[in-house]
């Protein structure tokens, strides 16, 4: 009867601090979106609170004006890429996962050392701007919200570790059946490995829905810009706007300059947030399997 006791009073310590934990990661967030309804003028006298005095819809409403109908064909743009990309980046990603993981392979130690130099060096910024536009001419196409994060060498490393932690006896058994490895690949690697196939994917689409570097160094089109990259010029303009505001005594426009920063954080990651809970089971249990084994 003791031990039953220690062990549920040991039980509620884990569970408050399991708790507490909990409430910090989940108090800035929720201080974002108080803060992106706070009215301006209350925010700058009075500072961040979870319960400010006077709310206002002001920054979300400067995002719809700045934006417009433009709104919906931007995160029609942004949701293209990030399926589109995450689903080439996961096949791209999986298929060399799986080739550098064949111990009979010859040369995927070639292979892994040609992933590994780029991890290390880097060629700069201007060698990769002249190979994408001048070689590659992905200015001004879709492409170049797409191929340019296409293979993250670190989602590689992590799939082959996916890989290597299968039992390898189904893949002998299955080559003594006759199964080639694309069937190998197809039929019984990428089914097994579905724990893994979710984490990266997950990686995969958060660079993607949060990417607007691309859009900045390649696109020219505003019909073209995605959803982070349209924010991301009203937010500049707005602190423009504002510092303009300062120099001149004659313009007086309120311009919800702070809580339009928040208003964007929310209006950006809202849509993760909600497709992150049905998928964190396996983020959770994929990124642990996928560092440890290998």
């Amino acid at each position: 009867m003791l031990r039953s006791k220690s062990d549920r009073v040991f039980m509620v310590i884990i569970y408050c601090f399991v708790g507490l934990f909990a409430f910090a990661c989940l108090y800035p967030l929720l201080l974002t979106l108080m803060t992106s309804i706070t009215d301006e003028q209350t925010l700058i006298r009075d500072g961040y609170k979870m319960f400010p005095q006077k709310y206002s819809l002001a920054a979300y409403q400067v995002i719809v004006d700045s934006m417009g109908s433009k709104v919906f064909n931007a995160y029609k743009i942004t949701i293209f890429v990030t399926v589109v990309g995450t689903a080439l980046s996961l096949f791209v990603t999986a298929s060399i996962g799986y080739v550098v993981s064949v111990k009979d392979f010859k040369q995927r130690n070639i292979i892994n050392m040609l992933l590994y130099i780029p991890m290390v060096f880097s060629a700069g910024l201007l060698p990769w701007y002249i190979v994408c536009t001048k070689y590659y001419h992905l200015t001004n196409t879709m492409w170049a919200l797409i191929l340019p994060p296409c293979l993250n060498v670190f989602n590689v490393f992590l799939m082959r570790n996916f890989f290597n932690s299968l039992p390898t006896a189904v893949f002998e058994s299955a080559k003594i059946d006759g199964a080639g490895h694309f069937r190998i690949f197809f039929q019984i690697a990428i089914p097994m490995a579905q724990v893994g196939i979710y984490t990266v994917g997950m990686l995969y689409a958060l660079g993607y829905w949060n990417d607007y570097y691309n859009a900045l160094m390649f696109i020219r089109k505003s019909e073209m810009y995605p959803m982070q990259y349209y924010l991301y010029n009203i937010l500049s303009n707005i602190q423009f706007a504002a510092r303009q505001s300062q120099n001149r005594l004659s313009y007086n426009i309120a311009i919800p300059s702070e809580t339009i920063k928040m208003a964007i954080i929310i209006v950006t990651i809202l849509p993760i947030l909600f497709l992150y809970p049905f998928i964190q089971r396996y983020i959770v249990k994929g990124v642990v399997v996928g560092a440890v084994k290998g």
